[in-house]
């Protein structure tokens, strides 16, 4: 076989050779700073924390995801193939990490990395912006934030045709009332939360707790009693038939 035969073999080969070699990285769930903390048919969420100068190992997302940053930190995140990506990200930024994806993120700063890790089980579908810019290169499309009576205030970030996702903010003393939900949502609470009240497990609360509420479930009240203003991250699903 001469040289030319040679390279042309191994083109043909290499695509075989990459998806081999792409099979063989460990998904999400095997990455060991994420934790499973809540499983259902519609979400698996992960509690991520990484120290400074530590790294979140190479891994593959099998499903599109949410991550919810609670920390300011830089990072580098790393791809095969492609030139490292130094980001400053921030407490409250959402990141859409979809199927597929394949990366390793190394901290840089001295602040540890922590963030809530949401997998989206249905395929979603015609992803949109809202008041987030989550995906880079579309526009937001961002109504005027929604106020009510009890004390918050919510605005859309984020939506697909089978999630969507609200930024809830509850001013210092005031309340937030959660009605029975139509649809299942997921409450992941970005703030902390000391000397919080109500008939709600939403009570004593740290950055990176959560709430799962089925459709249907009871009326909860929760009150900030804290002198600062508490965020929510509020995830609603539409399309119970589409999850796997």
């Amino acid at each position: 076989m001469n040289s030319r035969q040679v390279l042309i073999a191994a083109a043909l080969c290499f695509p075989v050779t990459c998806r081999a070699q792409e099979t063989n990285i460990p998904p999400l769930k095997s990455e060991p700073h994420h934790h499973l903390v809540l499983h259902n048919s519609y979400v698996n969420v992960y509690s991520v924390e990484v120290q400074p100068h530590d790294s979140v190992q190479l891994h593959r997302h099998e499903a599109d995801g949410i991550g919810i940053m609670l920390s300011n930190s830089e990072i580098t995140v790393r791809a095969p193939g492609k030139s490292d990506l130094h980001q400053n990200v921030t407490n409250g930024q959402l990141r859409l990490q979809t199927a597929g994806y394949v990366h390793s993120t190394y901290i840089d700063g001295d602040t540890p990395y922590r963030n809530v890790t949401v997998e989206l089980l249905a395929t979603q579908r015609s992803p949109q912006n809202l008041c987030a810019t989550i995906i880079a290169a579309q526009p937001t499309h961002c109504p005027p934030p929604k106020p009510n009576p009890d004390g918050r205030t919510e605005q859309p970030q984020f939506q697909t045709d089978q999630t969507g996702i609200t930024l809830i903010r509850i001013s210092p003393g005031q309340s937030l009332t959660l009605d029975a939900p139509a649809r299942p949502q997921l409450l992941v609470i970005l703030d902390e939360a000391e000397g919080a009240t109500g008939n709600s497990s939403l009570t004593s609360l740290r950055a990176g707790d959560f709430l799962w509420r089925d459709a249907n479930s009871a009326v909860q009240v929760f009150r900030n009693a804290s002198p600062s203003e508490v965020r929510v991250v509020a995830f609603t699903f539409k399309d119970e038939k589409s999850a796997k």
